[in-house]
């Protein structure tokens, strides 16, 4: 495979070159694949230095020597790899610009920043990179290169590997992913925790919706060192400087993160090599995986509960809803089975209640609304499409405000829901030049009331018809999007991640997660239930009035 090849002037440069498999590992081990790019030859001209060190930019061994090889001295002291990865889709064009420059336009579909933080979009781009030549003993080298590497995709595939840092919301109930991206190699876990200590990715409003136990002042004094299964994890004295409760996140937040390492299975916590005897919050205090029953929860005609075998079943404790249930016959609804309360919409407005109570409290109103949101701290996010706002209604006291939304987040958004964690919402609705889905997080008080939210990642999809969106676990969601052909495509995305197609289907209208990707169902116009079967969608017999998100 081709790195790069380059053709002077306003040519096309190919983002491909040479590409070298790592040695077989043991059976059931994972496999390393390593690149390993050529430093630079004799005689090269200005084009061929910087086709050879955007091809360098695969091999991260030893802090991506080779690539320095095509730097000046003083260039390559200061060169930053990791300021930026641009993850490119097509073929990149080199021009020269004035005196000693060339200019490479390179055609992006994602990029990685400094803390690993990745964007993708699905709409065409483009980066800018400039480089400065001058000669070095009678040989061109790069005197001004932009930080950052270039990737294809399959080496960034390669060469990169997600991981999960793991924070808090903000009252630290809920454990809540921030997903990164980080070379494969065995700084991996060091940078891991290095961001962990810098804390949650800036969109999320760290100290906000999103927080960590480690003091601002908390630093690494060594490399994570592996022995055997074992992590250890040597902090300044900052870290010992906390209450017990504060230690106690803190490895949890720690092991949490660690653990997409397969080779590690546990953490010692160290301050100045001194070990730290640390024990975990119980299950009770901070929830770590939220699950939800892996059986749909549906509404087949009057009945509400778990779909298995053909067969429904009411979650356990709910008699009065499922009396409420048959009295209003719902069009949608939301159901937390762990906090117990339900919100239904029928064709009067919303309903909420939770099991305890006698019977379902009216909350909203207005006509034309979508599929209630349920909270995991029970408040009811309700919209209406021909009155636009967004209520909020907390179950027990039954009290309604409106939130105001984020600016670039149509006020006539069509389906909405919040995540497992509580720490963020998001929004599909129609632009004026598509569909779009934004993530927003979620600012709560000491209470856990919803206060504010903040400005949106907000991602444009191809379609055209915006149907429904659901999460799918606690770091990813689903969206129906009308192609305008009579079929609706399934679209997968994990927050800090990829988007993927899940294929179409005729005329779905609404989808609900689970815990895994898994358990996802969809069903059409028609009440048919489709499950993910491999690379397709499969039919069951069974017809469903329609499907209760759960939370």
């Amino acid at each position: 495979m081709l790195l790069v090849a380059v053709l002077v002037g306003c040519a096309q440069m190919p983002l491909s070159g040479p590409v070298q498999q790592g040695n077989q590992q043991e059976e059931d081990a994972p496999q390393d694949i390593r690149y390993f790019p050529s430093g630079p030859d004799a005689g090269a001209t200005r084009e061929e230095i910087v086709q050879g060190f955007i091809d360098a930019g695969t091999g991260t061994q030893n802090d991506y020597s080779i690539a320095r090889e095509y730097l000046t001295g003083n260039a390559a002291e200061n060169w930053n790899p990791d300021h930026q990865i641009l993850v490119s889709d097509g073929q990149a064009s080199m021009k020269a610009g004035t005196g000693e420059n060339i200019v490479v336009s390179v055609p992006t579909y994602g990029k990685v920043d400094a803390h690993g933080v990745y964007a993708e979009s699905l709409e065409s781009s483009s980066a800018t990179l400039e480089f400065t030549l001058a000669q070095v003993d009678g040989e061109w080298r790069i005197s001004e290169a932009p930080n950052g590497i270039v990737l294809i995709q399959q080496a960034f595939t390669d060469l990169f590997e997600p991981r999960t840092l793991v924070f808090f919301d903000g009252l630290q109930r809920y454990t809540s992913p921030d997903l990164r991206w980080f070379p494969d190699d065995n700084r991996a876990a060091t940078r891991a925790v290095e961001e962990l200590l810098s804390g949650p990715a800036q969109w999320m409003l760290p100290g906000q919706a999103v927080t960590s136990a480690f003091p601002a002042e908390a630093e690494l004094i060594s490399q994570v060192r592996v022995n055997g299964a074992t992590a250890v994890v040597n902090f300044s004295d900052a870290v010992s400087s906390t209450s017990a409760s504060a230690l106690s996140h803190m490895r949890l937040q720690l092991e949490q993160t660690l653990k997409s390492f397969p080779e590690i299975t546990n953490v010692e916590m160290q301050v100045n090599g001194a070990r730290l005897d640390v024990s975990l919050p119980s299950a009770e205090e901070v929830i770590t995986s939220p699950q939800v029953n892996s059986s749909p929860l549906v509404q087949q005609g009057t009945s509400l509960g778990y779909l298995s075998g053909g067969s429904i079943t009411p979650p356990d404790g709910a008699d009065n809803v499922v009396a409420e249930v048959k009295r209003l016959e719902p069009i949608r609804g939301a159901l937390s089975a762990s906090q117990q309360t339900v919100a239904l919409l029928t064709d009067e407005g919303t309903y909420a209640m939770s099991f305890g109570d006698a019977e379902a409290t009216f909350i909203d109103s207005r006509g034309g609304q979508v599929e209630p949101a349920l909270d995991n701290w029970d408040w009811v996010w309700t919209q209406s499409t021909t009155e636009p706002g967004l209520h909020l209604t907390e179950i027990g006291t039954y009290q309604t405000f409106d939130l105001a939304l984020p600016a670039g987040i149509s006020p006539n958004f069509v389906s909405h829901q919040v995540s497992r964690d509580g720490t963020r919402i998001a929004f599909l609705y129609e632009a004026s030049d598509g569909v779009r889905l934004a993530i927003t997080p979620i600012v709560r008080d000491e209470n856990a009331t919803p206060i504010r939210l903040g400005d949106p990642l907000v991602l444009a999809l191809p379609g055209e018809q915006p149907n429904d969106v659901a999460w799918v676990d606690s770091n990813s969601v689903a969206m129906l999007i009308g192609s305008g052909e009579g079929t609706t495509d399934v679209r997968l995305y994990e927050i800090g991640g990829t988007f993927t197609t899940l294929g179409s289907i005729p005329s779905a209208m609404q989808t609900a997660g689970s815990n895994t990707l898994a358990g996802m169902r969809v069903i059409d116009r028609q009440g048919t239930l489709y499950a993910p079967r491999g690379t397709r969608w499969q039919a069951s017999d069974v017809v469903v009035t329609f499907l209760y998100a759960q939370v």
